[in-house]
This record gives C-alpha cells, structure tokens and sequence, in this order.
C-alpha cells in the first residue's frame, strides 16, 4: 500500500472517529495536561449549555464547581502516568449555574511518539439515577416505618385481645365445675374451651412475632433437665391417644437456658408432628449430648415437607400446606421457634421428605463452667 493510500485511510478513521463522537448520546471532551478544551462534541453542548465555540481554548474550570478544582489536579496526575478513571462520579456546573450529578470516564491522548499529550473524557448525565435511588432509599424507609408501626398495632391490639379471651376461659372453667360430666352442656362447654385455648396460643404466638421484630424478645436462663422438661410437654399432649409420643432418653441431661421458651419451641414441634402425622403414628423426642452442643430432635412418620419448602418453613407467615388444606395455623410457630432458638446461640434445622416424614433437631451450644 503506497503513501497515498495510507493517507486515504488514515483520513476515512479520522472522519469515522470524528462522526461517532459527534453522534455520540454521551459529552465526549478532550484536554490539554494543562486543562485546556481542544474537542466539545454536540452533547456537551446539550448537557453544559456551552457552544463549542464559547469554550475552545477556555480551561476545563469553566465547568467544575469551585469546592472540586483539587479533583482536576488528581485527574491530571493520573492522566500523566499513563492510567484510565472510570466512573468517577462528581459534580459539574452549567452554563446557568446549575450543578449536576455526573459520571466521568478519562483516558489519555498519546501523540505519534506515544507521549501523552493530553486526556479524552467521557460524561453522563447521571442525574436520573441519583434521584431513582432517593426515591428507593425514601420508600425503603417508609416501608421500615409502615412495618414499625404494623408490628407495634398487632403487639397492642392482641395485648387488648388476650384479656376478654383469658376471663372466657376462666368463666368457661367455672360453668364446668357446675355442669354435669355426662350431660351435653359439659361437652359443649369443653369444645368452646379447646376453641378459647386455641385463640390464646394464637395471640400469643402473635405477641412473639412483635417482640421479635421489635427487639422485645427476653430470655431468662436457669439450669434445667431437659430430659425431664421434654417428658413433662409430652404429658400436655396425653388426649391424643391416637399417636404414639415417646422420649428416647432416660439419663437427664442439664442444660443452660430459658425452660419457658425451650418448651414452646419443643410444644410447637410437638404440635406439628401431630398435627401432619397420621392415625397411630410415632412421635419421637431424642436428647443428645455432643462435645460443644445438646441436640434434641423431634421425629415424625407425617406427611413430610417438599424441597421446596424446607428452606421457607422458618419464614414469618410461611405455611407448607396450601390454604384448602383442612390443617389451620397462621405459620408463625416455626419461625418464632428459630428466633427463640437462634438468641440461644443454637441452630434448627428440618430435614424431610414428601410422604417419609420429618426430623426436626435443635442444637444449643453447652455452657462450660
């Protein structure tokens, strides 16, 4: 290829180059190392409100705000050894006055002789962007404040609920005690109290789940048998005679924290393995010690939970079982037993399979003295 021709193709690239950043949707400018404007494409002009014309030759301080000139300064010395800034975001002034969020991407200009002779700098506008994510963050924050207040609502209005429904049980047990055993009045009277007890654990269930998103959730540790505790929640379950309930273990085994808390966890662990377990299925407690953690598993032969569902379960609200279902529940007991479990330093776990049953097993660290 002759002179001419490499002159014919050296001036098609250049007419090329000049024809994109011309087109170009993004402020594209060039410098001198001193800060001098060589090149102003269209969309400078749109984003700046300068003509070409007006800043040719002016120094690029025409549009940076006065409380950023030392950027210009660490520009220029990163230009000069050769580097590239990408994404550098700042502010920039225009020819109004007004200040606008930008992104800014430099390279350098080398001459022939691979000298860098100045900077070539790519703006975007990125008002758009900062105003989209103060909208996020101001809605994030609504949204905190809205749940704030949900949870302080349901705290309040289940803490007015539980009173009337507590007197009802207690004005229930009092008709008992005056009401024959064999008459029908009796046996009514005992399905309003299983329906009344149902109401209570689920308030109360309630006031949990807003003393946990509150921050309100208490433990009170005390050494305890937790052999002994597991065997006294499973005598609270003695009317379901259709389940076989059983405790593995014999020898007690002392654990250090809150017993209230433990039995609900182990209460509503107990209450699900029934509640999804067939006619004259086995429940099984089992305590074990390891070298740094006491485990005890809850072991069902029930329905079981799909995959899908065995990392939501613990979720607030989060119910394995579709709504047609004939089991009831507001979904908040195992989420609640994590929460419990989780601010004993411990873990829980489920492991399942659809139709095969499943094993629920709490590991709370040893307290070594």
């Amino acid at each position: 290829m002759n002179n001419q021709s490499l002159g014919l193709l050296a001036e098609e690239k250049q007419a090329l180059l000049a024809a994109i950043v011309s087109s170009s949707q993004d402020a594209i400018i060039s410098k001198t190392l001193k800060g001098i404007i060589t090149s102003w494409n269209p969309a400078a002009e749109r984003l700046f409100g300068y003509s070409e014309k007006e800043v040719l030759g002016k120094h690029i301080s025409l549009i940076i705000p006065e409380d950023r000139i030392h950027e210009e300064d660490f520009i220029i010395q990163q230009i000069s050894k050769g580097l590239r800034l990408e994404h550098f975001e700042t502010m920039r002034v225009t020819s109004d006055g007004r200040q606008i969020p930008i992104s800014l991407t430099l390279s350098p200009i080398f001459n022939e002789r691979h000298e860098i002779i100045g900077a070539s700098k790519i703006v975007r506008d990125i008002s758009e962007n900062i105003t989209a994510k103060q909208e996020k963050e101001q809605l994030y924050e609504e949204i905190k404040m809205l749940n704030k207040k949900k949870d302080e609502f349901i705290a309040l209005a289940t803490h007015e609920l539980k009173t009337p429904i507590t007197s009802l049980r207690g004005f229930l047990e009092v008709l008992q005690k005056n009401v024959s055993p064999d008459g029908i009045n009796f046996s009514l009277l005992e399905r309003c109290s299983r329906q009344v007890n149902k109401l209570i654990m689920l308030l109360n269930d309630l006031l949990d789940v807003s003393r946990v998103q509150l921050g309100k959730l208490q433990l009170r540790y005390e050494y305890f048998n937790i052999v002994s505790m597991a065997t006294e929640v499973l005598s609270s379950f003695i009317h379901f005679e259709k389940h076989t309930l059983s405790v593995k273990n014999r020898e007690p085994i002392i654990v250090y924290a809150d017993r209230i808390r433990l039995e609900q966890v182990l209460t509503n662990l107990v209450n699900n393995a029934i509640k999804y377990s067939p006619s004259g299925g086995d429940v099984e407690i089992k305590i074990w010690e390891s070298r740094d953690n006491i485990h005890l598993s809850v072991r069902d032969e029930g329905i079981g939970i799909d995959n899908e569902h065995l990392a939501e379960i613990f979720s607030q609200f989060y119910r394995a079982v579709d709504d047609q279902s004939n089991i009831s529940g507001l979904g908040i007991g195992l989420y609640i037993s994590k929460e419990i479990i989780v601010r004993h330093g411990g873990t829980i776990e489920a492991k399942s399979r659809k139709g095969g049953g499943s094993i629920f097993t709490v590991s709370l660290p040893q307290k070594k003295d």
